[in-house]
This record gives C-alpha cells, sequence and structure tokens, in this order.
C-alpha cells in the first residue's frame, strides 16, 4: 500500500511539472506574439519611420496638389557692369501635404530670409538663360525643403513655381 501512495504522488508531481511547463510555453509564445504585433505596429501604422513614409507617400499620391504664394513679391537687386540691375519675381509652392504647408506658413520669416540670401548670391547673366531659371527653381526648392526638414523633421515642398519673373 505505501509503493501505491508513493506512485500516486510521483504522477501529481509529474503532472504539475507538466502544467508548468505548458504555462510556460503558453506565456512565451504570448510574449512572442505581442513583440511580433508591435513590431508590425510600428513598422506598418505610421509610427515607425520606415513604413510611415511609405504609406503616407502613398497616400499623398491620390491627395490634390496645395499650392501657397510666397507674398510679398521677392525684388534683388544687382551691380552689372556699373549699373544698377533687377530681378522681381514671385513664387509659389506646391505640395500634396496640407501639414508641411502650413508648417511654410509658420516657418515664413525663415524661409524667405533663406530665400533672399539665395537671391541675391545668384549671378544676373546667368538667371538670363532657362537653365540659370531652373537651376535657382531647384535651389529655392531645396532651401525650402530643407528648412522645413530642419524644423519639422521631413521635407514637404514638391515643387517651386515662378509665377513672375521680371528682369531689369
Amino acid at each position: 500500500m505505501a509503493d501505491k501512495d508513493d506512485l500516486d504522488v510521483g504522477e501529481e508531481e509529474v503532472k504539475s511539472g507538466g502544467k508548468k511547463k505548458l504555462i510556460l510555453i503558453i506565456v512565451l509564445v504570448v510574449v512572442l506574439l505581442g513583440g511580433a504585433a508591435a513590431a508590425y505596429f510600428l513598422l506598418f501604422s505610421g509610427s515607425g519611420d520606415a513604413g510611415a513614409e511609405e504609406s503616407a507617400e502613398a497616400t499623398l499620391v491620390n491627395e490634390p496638389s496645395i499650392y501657397l504664394s510666397l507674398d510679398p513679391v521677392f525684388v534683388v537687386d544687382f551691380m552689372v557692369d556699373g549699373r544698377q540691375r533687377y530681378v522681381q519675381l514671385n513664387m509659389t509652392v506646391m505640395s500634396k501635404n496640407a501639414e508641411q504647408v502650413d508648417a511654410v506658413k509658420l516657418h515664413m520669416p525663415l524661409i524667405r530670409n533663406s530665400l533672399v540670401l539665395l537671391f541675391s548670391s545668384q549671378s544676373f547673366e546667368e538667371l538670363k538663360s532657362i537653365e540659370g531659371r531652373v537651376a535657382l527653381k531647384q535651389a529655392s526648392l531645396d532651401a525650402i525643403n530643407g528648412i522645413l526638414e530642419q524644423e519639422t523633421g521631413q521635407r514637404g515642398m514638391d515643387s517651386v513655381l515662378f509665377t513672375n519673373f521680371v528682369m531689369q
């Protein structure tokens, strides 16, 4: 009879040890699934960097463009062969990202300052050519996006449009 009681106690120890292992395995599986869910959320829900940029770009492709005129007009003077010359230009920026358009409005003094410095560093002769104007458009876009990236962490303007460009 003592042997039978010993056998019952041993079976109970094996059963309880098996239950502990099963509980441990279930806890590990739940933790792994939670980690996988968190990784998926960070990568694809907009909280992670790479997934957020891709999903935001896909969303913005379908959005209409938003235009913002950079008023007032820019006027830059040049000395060319001892004569005073002027360039007057109106600019509009284009983006599909409304938040970044609002950021341009917020940081307009910094953007205008950067653009005035950019325009005044140009050569009057280079601005006479189409290539010079295209290069200035690209440099303007880079300057604006650089400020947006510095201030908001992301670029946001798709294009710069010269709506008026007068040289005299």
